[in-house]
């Protein structure tokens, strides 16, 4: 069995891809979550309410752009576009490929896990196999 970590150890073009897909989602990241953590430690709320209500509007964020054009602004900056692997990517496989998203510790999972699995693209988390999705250099 072939994972995804066999390749990432020999492959120095598929290393680039995911620290290129890493420092994308600490950009995404940053512009969801540092707003929301201002505005609601100006209100005074509980420290995790926002960490909380900010998940759930990283997941809509990356969903929505991914579904509409192809990638959220951390991926075009850094000339990476998702993709289905088959048809057309809608708004169904955008929802799925990214629900892991809403809490950090899943994101890392579905890292893992989709690494750890046999796999015919290691460029694919987790959710990405299921989805039937990839994620490009452009």
């Amino acid at each position: 069995m072939v994972t995804g970590f066999d390749y990432l150890s020999q492959d120095k073009a598929l290393q680039e891809h995911w620290v290129r897909r890493f420092a994308a989602i600490i950009i995404d990241a940053l512009i969801i979550y540092a707003p929301i953590s201002i505005l609601f430690r100006v209100l005074g709320t509980p420290l995790f309410f926002p960490w909380f209500f900010a998940g759930g509007l990283f997941f809509l964020y990356c969903a929505l752009f991914d579904a509409t054009i192809g990638g959220t602004v951390g991926k075009m900056l850094l000339h990476l576009k998702t993709v289905s692997t088959t048809g057309k990517l809608d708004f169904a496989k955008a929802i799925l490929r990214n629900v892991s998203k809403v809490f950090v510790v899943l994101l890392l999972l579905d890292w893992i896990v989709g690494m750890a699995v046999d796999t015919k693209d290691p460029r694919q988390k987790w959710t990405d196999q299921i989805a039937k999705t990839s994620v490009m250099l452009y």
